[in-house]
């Protein structure tokens, strides 16, 4: 009867929370709280280009492959807070700067830098597979771009949100949604001439530690 009570003990120490973890010699509460950091690369479509002073809206070539890393901690099994930061570089044609100025470059070639708060919210459907909502919030700034001199301005960031579902199969991650980026466009003197905005569809898959 003893021995029979102590086995079924250590059955109850040994077994693994939703994070695959062995609980034994830990006080489960303590074992709730969990690092995470994780690698994903992605790429965002184009979408139009609202130029926000006039209410215009312009089809542009705003598409851009990136990579990020998102680091933070896992709260509980469902609820995790973070921050994430990365690079995006958007290669396609600028067609707002081409209707506004006859000799403008024709190309973004612009290089961006979003940091972002991230709060995911997850439902462990078994210890390998996780369906989750993900929400970021937070800004992005531009590194360099094919308008970052001359008599075209200069292109400056703003607010970037991301919002999107994922799926988490073991260490690797999937994931799709919406981004919002916002932009202002500088004059020499350093004045906003005008702010746009771009709303486009992105997709992901990285890999998390």
């Amino acid at each position: 009867m003893l021995m029979a009570q102590e086995s079924g003990n250590v059955a109850q120490q040994s077994r693994e929370n939703y994070f695959g973890e062995e609980l034994a010699g830990r006080n489960k509460a303590q074992s709730k709280i969990k690092p995470h950091f994780e690698i994903n690369a992605g790429f965002i479509t184009g979408g139009k280009l609202r130029v926000r002073n006039e209410g215009q809206k312009f089809k542009t070539n705003f598409s851009r492959p990136y990579v990020e890393v998102v680091y933070g901690a896992r709260l509980n099994d469902y609820l995790f807070v973070g921050v994430g930061t990365g690079v995006q570089y958007a290669y396609g044609d600028c067609k707002l700067m081409n209707k506004l100025e006859l000799n403008a470059p024709e190309s973004w070639g612009l290089v961006a830098m979003p940091i972002y708060g991230n709060v995911k919210a997850c439902y462990p459907v078994s210890r390998m597979v996780t369906p989750y909502i993900s929400v970021g919030v937070g800004g992005n700034v531009v590194l360099t771009s094919n308008f970052s001199d001359g008599d075209y301005g200069k292109i400056r960031g703003g607010l970037f949100c991301k919002f999107g579902a994922g799926l988490t199969i073991g260490k690797f991650n999937f994931g799709l949604g919406m981004t919002s980026q916002n932009m202002k466009w500088l004059n020499e003197a350093g004045a906003t001439n005008f702010k746009v905005g771009v709303n486009s569809f992105y997709v992901e898959a990285g890999v998390k530690f």
